[in-house]
Parts: C-alpha cells; sequence; structure tokens
C-alpha cells in the first residue's frame, strides 16, 4: 500500500503537479551530477552478488545468483554481462539443462540487441527451439524479437520499407507476448497500451500505460522505459509539456538506476538544443556519449552522431559569441576602472579636506561630551554624598524612635505595676502626643526629601499647566498632594499604600492622581512616569 501511495504522488500522476519543465530540469541537473553515487550503489550490489557466487558450491544456486548479476549488468555494462551469459551457458551445458540454456540465450539475445549486434542477437534468438519453451519463456523469447526489431526500425530509420515490415513484426511479436502472458499479469496493462497505441486509440492508451505505471517503482530502469514510452505517447497526441515531463522523468530514473542503455537524455537533449538550450543541450548528449562509451552501445553511437556535430556547433558558436561579449565587457570595465580610478582621486582629495573639518567638529563633540561626563560625574558623586548624609539622617531618626518606644514601653510598665490604670488609659489614648509625632514625621519627611530632590517642586511645575501649579516659597514644607508625588518618586506608586502613609483616604490619594493627570501638559503621555524621572542624572 505505502509503494503505490508513493508511486501516485512521485511517479506518473507528478505530471498534473505544480512542477515545471524548468524546476524539473534543475532535479534533474542534481541527479545527473549524483550519477557517480548511483553507480556506486549498482557496484556494491554487483560486488555483494560475486562474493556470493565465489562461496556458493551448488550450481542451482550459482546459476540463479550468475543469472541475477546478468540482470544487473545489461543495461549497465554490455562486455561484463556477456561474460557472465558465457558462464551461465556453459554451466548450463555442463549439467545438460535445457531450461537454463534458454533463459541464457535470451539474455544473450537481449545484450547483443541492446549493443547494437542485430544479426548475432537474431541469430541467438532464432537458434532457440520454441517447443522446449514453457509460457514464461515465451514470453521473453517474443519481447526479445520485439526488441531486436525496435532496435533495428531505430538504426535504419528513413528506410520506409524496412520500417514498414519491421512494423508489422513488431505487432505480430506483441500480441505473442500477450497470448502468453498470464491473466493477471500486470504487464499485459502495458501490452494492451502499446496494440492501442499503435491502432491510434490515445486515450484507450493513456488510460492502460498510467494504470501500469502504478505498479513500478520511480528509480527503476522498468519505470524508465514505461515513462520514455508515455513521454512518446504525449509526443503523438501533441501535449508538448507532459511529453518534455515524462521524458525528463525517465531520464531520473535511469540515472538512480545506473541505467547507460538508454535514449531518453539523447531525445532530451535534442528537445533542449531546438529550444535555444543550448549550454544544457551540449551538457546531456555529452552526458548520453559517456553512457554509451561505457556500454559499448555500438548503436547509440549512431544516433548521437547524428545530433552531436549540431549541437556541439551550435555550443561552440554560443561560446565564441559569449567570449567575444565577455572581451567588450573587459574593455568596457577597464575603461570604467580608470575613470573611476581618477574620480577616486578627485574624491579623496575633496574628502580629505571635509575629514579635516568633520575630524575638527568631532573632536569640539568629544570634549563637550567629556565637559557633559564631567558634570554627569560630579552630580552622581553629589547624588551619593547627599545619599550617604541621609543615610545617617535617618539612621539617627530610627534610633530616635526606637528610644521614644522604649520610653513609652517602661512608662506603660511601670504604670502597670503600680496598678495605675486609669492613668495608664489616658497616656495610651493621648491624641496630641499621637498628632504630633505624626506631624513630626511628615516634617522629617519633607526635609530629608526635598534635600535629596531639591527642584522637585519646579520639576512637578514644568510637567503642568500653568494655573495648576503649586506656589510654595523657599522654605516652606510639602504639602498633602505633594507628598503623594514624592512618594512616587520613590517608587511608591500603590495607592493603598500611600493613603496608609499619609493617614488619609484611597479615594484622597485617587482623587489627587487624578487631578494631576488632568492638568498635566498635552504633550505628555504618563506624567507619573516623567515624575519618577525627576533629579535623574543625564547628558544635555
Amino acid at each position: 500500500m505505502y509503494w503505490l501511495i508513493f508511486v501516485l504522488l512521485t511517479g506518473v500522476f507528478e505530471l498534473s503537479a505544480i512542477n515545471s519543465i524548468d524546476s524539473l530540469l534543475i532535479e534533474l541537473d542534481e541527479t545527473l551530477l549524483n550519477g557517480h553515487l548511483y553507480m556506486e550503489q549498482k557496484e556494491h550490489r554487483l560486488n555483494r552478488l560475486k562474493i556470493q557466487l565465489e562461496q556458493e558450491l551448488s550450481p542451482d544456486k550459482q546459476y540463479d545468483i550468475t543469472y541475477r548479476i546478468i540482470d544487473e549488468y545489461k543495461s549497465y555494462m554490455s562486455d561484463s554481462a556477456l561474460a557472465y551469459v558465457d558462464r551461465n551457458i556453459r554451466l548450463a551445458g555442463r549439467q545438460n539443462n535445457m531450461a537454463w540454456l534458454i533463459r541464457a540465450k535470451l539474455q544473450y539475445a537481449f545484450v547483443l540487441s541492446s549493443s547494437g549486434l542485430f544479426i548475432e542477437a537474431e541469430s541467438i534468438l532464432k537458434s532457440i527451439p520454441q517447443k522446449s519453451m514453457d509460457k514464461e519463456m515465451l514470453v521473453d523469447y517474443y519481447k526479445g524479437m520485439e526488441l531486436l526489431y525496435i532496435n533495428i526500425n531505430i538504426y535504419q530509420e528513413g528506410k520506409q520499407i524496412a520500417l514498414t515490415n519491421y512494423k508489422e513484426s513488431i505487432r505480430e511479436y506483441r500480441d505473442s507476448v500477450l497470448y502468453y502472458l498470464l491473466d493477471n499479469a500486470p504487464e499485459r496493462l502495458f501490452y494492451q497500451f502499446l496494440l492501442a497505441d499503435s491502432d491510434n486509440k490515445s486515450d484507450s492508451a493513456l488510460a492502460y500505460l498510467k494504470s501500469y505505471l502504478t505498479t513500478l517503482y520511480p528509480g527503476t530502469h522498468e519505470h524508465a522505459k514505461k515513462m520514455y514510452s508515455l513521454s512518446m505517447l504525449y509526443e503523438k497526441t501533441g501535449d508538448t509539456e507532459q511529453q518534455i515531463k515524462s521524458l525528463i522523468l525517465a531520464v531520473m530514473s535511469d540515472v538512480k538506476d545506473a541505467v547507460k542503455e538508454n535514449r531518453a537524455l539523447l531525445d532530451l537533449a535534442i528537445w533542449l538544443y531546438n529550444q535555444g538550450n543550448i549550454d544544457r543541450a551540449f551538457a546531456y548528449i555529452q552526458y548520453a556519449l559517456n553512457d554509451a562509451n561505457f556500454y559499448n552501445a555500438r548503436f547509440r553511437y549512431f544516433e548521437i552522431s547524428k545530433a552531436l556535430p549540431v549541437i556541439t556547433s551550435a555550443y561552440q558558436q554560443v561560446n565564441v559569441k559569449h567570449n567575444h561579449n565577455l572581451k567588450i565587457k573587459l574593455y568596457i570595465f577597464s575603461a570604467l576602472f580608470f575613470v573611476m580610478l581618477l574620480l577616486a582621486a578627485l574624491i579623496y582629495k575633496a574628502a580629505l579636506g571635509k575629514a579635516k573639518k568633520k575630524l575638527k567638529e568631532t573632536n569640539e563633540n568629544f570634549e563637550e561630551l567629556n565637559n557633559n561626563l564631567n558634570r554627569l560625574n560630579h552630580e552622581l558623586s553629589e547624588a551619593n554624598h547627599i545619599k550617604e548624609e541621609y543615610i545617617g539622617y535617618f539612621i539617627d531618626l530610627c534610633s530616635e524612635y526606637i528610644g521614644s518606644l522604649e520610653d513609652y514601653r517602661k512608662t506603660v510598665c511601670n504604670k502597670i505595676a503600680a496598678k495605675r490604670f486609669d492613668e495608664l488609659l489616658r497616656f495610651t489614648n493621648a491624641s496630641s502626643d499621637k498628632a504630633n509625632e505624626i506631624k513630626e514625621l511628615y516634617a522629617n519627611f519633607d526635609r530629608a526629601f526635598l534635600n535629596i530632590y531639591p527642584e522637585f517642586i519646579p520639576s512637578i511645575n514644568k510637567l503642568l499647566v500653568k494655573e495648576a501649579r503649586f506656589d510654595i516659597k523657599k522654605g516652606d514644607l510639602l504639602n498633602t498632594e505633594l507628598r503623594i508625588f514624592a512618594l512616587i518618586r520613590l517608587g511608591i506608586t500603590d495607592s493603598a499604600k500611600i493613603a496608609s502613609f499619609l493617614r488619609c483616604s484611597l479615594q484622597t490619594v485617587y482623587n489627587y492622581r487624578s487631578k494631576i493627570k488632568r492638568n498635566s501638559l498635552d504633550e505628555l503621555k504618563d506624567i507619573e512616569e516623567q515624575i519618577r524621572k525627576i533629579g535623574l542624572p543625564h547628558l544635555s
């Protein structure tokens, strides 16, 4: 199930996705660059099979392993494939096994036909007695005959009589393959496609081929061959976009399976040449030529030799034009360089004068900045001195309050010891002493705060409209409203805490805070934030 989903996502139905031909060509370029990696994978599989073959003594298993080696080599390296075919033919002769001999000869004919040795391939196929073959062998036999005449057809392209005769023979062999294939064999769909295509029934042919493609894995030679067939079908129907997409996917499957005997890349190179994409066409036909050399496919040389000179000539012309353009650009850039050099000298001279002026201005700015920093250091030093002074002040004040509390405690204890409870009650309820203590607390707070922030009241007034400013004379203490703002400056913003400290109602605090917001200057967004910044050192 999973492989079917994978095929549907990445195989033939990928043709209807948003991928453009350009994006597929970029993917193909990357695949071709990684071609050596796929060859290494092929060689790794072959080496494992060869090791198994060396360790195996059973003739049956030797034959089967050699058969698998031939399958790996037959579209990869013809000479090696023929060497292992010969090994299996000799093994079949020693074992007097006709079935083995027939299977080996069928592989032999495939490799000879793919290499362009058509006469030899036909001789091998005709030497096989058909009466000695079972249905499976007959299917492979007629496939071999079909492949032989398809390749001859390609080789003798342009000879109309020969082409007509071969096409009739190919049709007969396809009918025979379809006759001997099992009813449930997926490959029947492909041969039904071929017959429908030869009868010009494009819709039926497309349906058969798409159905068969869902049974194949992308990245295999079988998938590549069928995608190539799909490309030719789209060419017949005039759907160029799908034709080229199918062709690109066919090439990618062949490269990923390290197939060196193929036609798709050559066709793609020719199409790219016709589209004016000379650089890519030249690269692809060179790759196809290297594959043909590697495989030793003689008749592929013939195909490539027809297109190679034309594409190579066009590529050389493009290079000549490109080199000519480069020379012109070099001359232009050289002239521009000298002009820019001259301009640079003039600009440098002008810039030098400006730089001197700028340097002078910068020095003046640095001097001003240094003065500001000195002033700031002085302010910070003064602030630290004030803090040290009032830390001592409040320590003394706290000590005094502790002493008063101790005297208060002794008095209470004495009156309790003497059982003078009425006097004790009057003493503890004395409101005048309490009021005086609170008044003294506020006075101490006001003096300490205004000594630390002597410009607090003028700074507050700068934040308010003229009619709402405070008229506090020098030496006067703070009123309740200003004490609220003093506490805010010290970081106490909770209205409940402010009300507790000032012995007033929470509503009174809210009213004063609302009042100052209403009376603040229009350009101020948050007056309380500005209050919290009063007295902070800053650079001017």
